[in-house]
């Protein structure tokens, strides 16, 4: 595929691979988990299928099940560094984080409930809103787009981050982006322009 226009950036979402079975059930948000078997297959399929794309940088969140694509990406580009961004992690989950959502779910049903019916479009107990994820996002994706304008920067992050530059695109309130998603280890495809939106 060819570069972005010079007013934009090619941006190439990635969600990272599936999690470790343990951590299945139960909300993680932006703990450090790792992947599952499963999972660092999908990693390497994501790097195998951008192996041709002219990739300027790669970035993720740092956290493991992102770097996993993301050092795969970039072992057939010796030249890029890795580089992290604490603003691409995933939401963080507050006093839910680490929690099985079978045990909030006797312990907080009205809250999880509601949880349900936004599809977790909503912060936890001492958490993260989703919409400041998007601002963080946002301006992450805005700086990326800037330093790379016409050219393709692959982002490997998680479900939210994803959600969130999706609604940007769309111009959905975060509210509404719980509908949008990407399967561990998909790939999503945008051009972000270097104005911001």
């Amino acid at each position: 595929m060819e570069t972005a226009p010079k007013n934009s950036t090619r941006l190439l979402l990635v969600r990272h691979g599936e999690v470790d079975a343990r951590w299945r059930g139960t909300i993680y948000g932006r703990l450090d988990v790792s992947l599952s078997e499963r999972g660092l297959e999908q990693s390497g399929l994501v790097a195998a299928a951008l192996a041709a794309e002219p990739i300027e940088r790669v970035v993720s969140s740092g956290l493991q099940r992102a770097e996993a694509a993301a050092a795969m990406i970039r072992a057939s580009r010796p030249a890029l560094a890795r580089r992290d961004d604490a603003r691409l992690l995933e939401l963080d989950r507050g006093a839910w984080a680490g929690r099985p959502i079978a045990d909030l779910e006797s312990e907080a049903p009205e809250a999880m409930a509601r949880w349900r019916s936004v599809r977790g479009a909503m912060g936890a107990p001492g958490g993260e809103e989703p919409e400041a994820l998007a601002v963080r996002v946002r301006e992450a994706l805005d700086e990326l787009a800037t330093e790379h304008s016409g050219q393709a920067v692959a982002v490997v992050a998680h479900l939210w981050v994803v959600r969130s530059a999706l609604a940007a695109c769309l111009g959905l309130p975060m509210a509404r982006s719980a509908s949008l998603g990407l399967p561990p280890g998909g790939i999503c495809e945008v051009l972000w322009p270097a104005a911001g939106w």
